[in-house]
């Protein structure tokens, strides 16, 4: 949301961020950082693919992707938003958390079994 409303951020907050160092990881091994986060983005897509396609592998894929999400995120360093984006950030998490509620606990639960 930030990239189409760029004026509702804070440039002093903007270049403040901008001076803090990244993570050593990522500088030191940007070609293993770089990896890392193209499986994990791979991944994450194709489970979602796949639970709409209602396959029993993209359930788990699903879950242990986003179990791993805050990895990556506690390596991307520190980050600044609007508190426009925070909020539709925030309801997007909320609402892949129903999508796998409604995965493994819900009547569709049955449409992902072996057929």
């Amino acid at each position: 949301m930030d990239l189409l409303f760029p004026s509702v951020k804070s440039q002093s907050l903007s270049s403040a961020l901008a001076s803090e160092p990244t993570h050593s990881l990522i500088v030191n091994y940007p070609v293993f950082s770089l990896a890392v986060l193209l499986s994990w983005i791979v991944a994450f897509l194709t489970s979602t693919v796949g639970l709409l396609f209602f396959k029993r592998w993209a359930r788990s894929m699903a879950l242990y992707s986003t179990l791993f999400s805050p990895t990556i995120f506690f390596f991307a360093g520190y980050m600044f938003g609007s508190g426009l984006a925070v909020a539709v950030s925030y309801a997007g998490h909320l609402a892949w958390g129903a999508v796998l509620a409604l995965a493994y606990y819900s009547p569709l639960n049955d449409h992902f079994s072996i057929k």
